[in-house]
């Protein structure tokens, strides 16, 4: 589980149903938690679950402090099969929050304040959302995860907020990150579950939604894509031998130039990757390092506990950094147990943590 660590696993997944229920009058929630969303007060965690089982969303008020565990049950009592299985990312478009549910080929999109599910969209195999102009822009593997995925070439869906049209286009296999920058959208693919892995970039002209061309690079299995400073930021995924028991080529980071340029950056183990405030951050068992997108230069940073220590993570699976204080907030996963998250001060400095579910992923401020 822990190569590829936000792939879909290679079993046979089933799509649920979700059936929706009726708004509370109220708009409040049965835990109590009150939230001001769009503050950065709110910080959403999804997390994954261990499957067959669910994933759940829990909500942490950055404010008061107050948390609600597994907060879109009790806000949706009525949703039996609950939030989805899966979940891979998240995003706040048009006033509703996000959430991409890879296992059950959903996207629920959900009331940030009240925690109401308002309605879900079936797309193929979600993995990463980002939103450009007046549209959302989700990857997809191409196919339900139903075991059809490895030889389909991926997706990417186009989504109006507003009336839920989708339109699709076709990229490379199993695409992964995606960004915008200037007129163009960008699709790391990974072609992951293909003998050889893909090396390229997917360009999307935005007004037309038609791939217009392809970045070739010199490294393969391509994972998350970030733009900051003019250039797009890719990460890829370690890459092992025929049968898993070693790492043949770690997972790396690079700069790509639209033209095609690629410099890699060196001396770092590349982890989770957030991107905030012209900063790229990346948690791995090595540590955290920032990369300043304006020079390319890297600096280390210390994270330590209650003890001022450096922290031990068990497996950190998700990161997020608050836009205005800079505070870095970090899943420290557990897959047969509680999750944990821990925020850290711009400094490194422990601040805080929390109890979470189950295998504790994607983090969200808003």
């Amino acid at each position: 589980m822990k190569y590829k660590s936000l792939l879909v696993f290679s079993v046979l997944l089933a799509a649920i149903a979700v059936s929706c229920s009726k708004e509370n009058a109220s708009g409040t929630l049965p835990t109590g938690i009150d939230i001001e969303v769009g503050e950065n007060s709110a910080l959403f965690i999804l997390n994954q679950g261990a499957w067959p089982g669910g994933s759940t969303l829990d909500l942490k008020n950055l404010s008061s402090g107050a948390f609600s565990a597994n907060w879109f049950a009790a806000a949706n009592p009525d949703v039996a099969q609950g939030l989805g299985n899966t979940g891979n990312d998240m995003a706040v478009i048009g006033g509703k929050l996000w959430a991409l549910m890879n296992g059950s080929n959903q996207i629920a999109i959900i009331n940030p304040s009240s925690g109401k599910l308002e309605k879900v969209l079936d797309v193929d195999s979600p993995r990463y959302i980002i939103k450009k102009g007046n549209y959302a822009y989700v990857t997809s593997y191409g196919a339900a995860i139903d075991g059809s995925v490895y030889g389909v070439k991926g997706k990417v869906y186009r989504i109006d907020p507003a009336t839920y049209e989708t339109k699709t286009v076709e990229v490379g296999y199993q695409p992964d990150g995606i960004t915008a920058l200037g007129e163009k959208l960008y699709v790391a693919n990974s072609g992951g579950y293909q003998t050889d892995h893909e090396k390229n970039i997917s360009v999307i002209d935005l007004a037309s939604f038609s791939v217009t061309g392809s970045i070739e690079l010199p490294v393969g299995n391509l994972n998350r894509l970030f733009s900051a400073s003019g250039k797009l930021w890719v990460t890829t995924y370690d890459c092992y031998n025929a049968d898993w028991s070693a790492i043949i080529t770690p997972a790396s980071l690079g700069s790509v130039t639209p033209e095609g340029e690629y410099e890699a950056v060196k001396d770092i183990t590349v982890g989770m990757p957030a991107l905030s405030n012209g900063r790229l951050y990346n948690i791995s068992y090595g540590g955290m390092t920032i990369v300043n997108t304006q020079d390319g230069s890297v600096s280390s940073l210390t994270l330590k506990g209650e003890d001022g220590k450096a922290f031990a993570f068990s497996y950190p699976y998700g990161i997020a950094v608050h836009p205005v204080n800079g505070d870095i907030y970090i899943s420290d996963a557990n897959f047969t147990g509680d999750s944990q998250v821990v925020c850290f001060g711009a400094d490194g400095s422990f601040k805080w943590s929390q109890t979470t579910g189950l295998g504790s992923g994607p983090l969200l401020v808003y």
